[in-house]
């Protein structure tokens, strides 16, 4: 029954008889031929070729949810199999939104290629929503992200924290203004935005002032949100973008403020034409973790590689709502 089954899954991944016969190297009438094999086997069929795109018929469903547990039983015996051998064969599978694959991710990386290079690591780059689909899929092992992740289908081990500040371009005139609230780059690297006596900063003052954000879905867009509203404050948005970099090089090149974790500050190694603003403390904290699907098998690699970047002292985060 399940002879042909990484074919059935390619269609229904793609969506697309070509593009599956395209990624799976083989004619589009051949890949055809052996999808109704199976569909005769099973005496049902599996997609409904119907609609564009493709999709699932009931029993398709049933089908690819039966292979989706076949897969990762499969790779959960390979990592058991790989755990015996120590650490001298397996892989790695992260993922990470575009400041912690830049940013973060390298030099635990690199400690941990250089301590295990026998280990295949594949690095993934993308938004929240997309990285938590892949590790759900179990297309990744760990993603790295300041996302609540609050139900009981991930399991989460804290890494560090950050703080949102405002980050405002020099070429502004409102800094002149703000001369008591303002950091410099080397200020917020010494850590001086999370000293007591540094103030915070009203967002009404930022009135009539350019905003380049995140796009609505991103948590980091969300929490902005929520300061401008607890301070009566609706910003003036000129451009919504994917990446945290991207809208703090666009505050560098003079278009607008943004909202960006202090850690951005701090880790990029030039001098920036900008000036940083603390912001209220308990709606700019964010708590950073690695996160794994629960119940999927924690391989000797994910624990490794845990333990080189957090420290000797991995704990697991138990969320208020897991002790209801």
């Amino acid at each position: 029954m399940f002879d042909g089954k990484e074919y059935v899954y390619a269609v229904y991944k793609e969506k697309s008889f070509s593009k599956a016969a395209q990624k799976l190297y083989i004619s589009q009438p051949a890949l055809s031929t052996a999808i109704k094999k199976v569909e005769k086997k099973i005496g049902k069929p599996i997609f409904d070729r119907s609609t564009n795109p493709i999709s699932l018929t009931p029993s398709g469903e049933i089908y690819i949810e039966a292979i989706e547990k076949l897969f990762s039983l499969e790779q959960n015996t390979v990592n058991q199999l790989n755990n015996l051998n120590g650490l001298i064969a397996g892989s790695l599978k992260l993922g990470g939104t575009n400041f912690y694959t830049s940013f973060i991710l390298p030099r635990m990386l690199s400690d941990f290629s250089h301590t295990y290079p026998k280990i295949k690591i594949e690095l993934v780059e993308g938004t929240t929503q997309q990285l938590v689909e892949k590790l759900l899929s179990e297309d990744l092992d760990l993603i790295l992200d300041n996302t609540e992740f609050g139900d009981r289908n991930y399991q989460k081990y804290y890494y560090d924290s950050e703080h949102i500040l405002l980050a405002v371009p020099r070429s502004m005139e409102i800094n002149e203004r703000l001369a008591d609230y303002r950091l410099t780059q080397d200020e917020v690297r010494t850590g001086r935005n999370n000293e007591p006596d540094c103030p915070e900063l009203p967002l009404e003052k930022m009135e009539d002032t350019p905003f380049v954000m995140l796009k609505d879905e991103n948590n980091l867009y969300q929490r902005a949100m929520a300061m401008a509203q607890m301070h009566n404050f609706q910003p003036q948005i000129i451009l919504k973008l994917d990446s945290v970099v991207s809208a703090f090089n666009m505050a560098c090149s003079g278009i607008g403020a943004a909202f960006i974790p202090d850690g951005l500050a701090k880790h990029i190694a030039y001098d920036v034409p900008l000036y940083f603003y603390r912001l209220d403390e308990k709606l700019s904290l964010r708590r950073i973790h690695f996160v794994k699907k629960r119940n999927k098998y924690m391989t000797r690699a994910m624990e490794e590689f845990i333990r080189i970047a957090v420290g000797d002292e991995v704990y697991e985060t138990v969320s208020s709502e897991e002790t209801e």
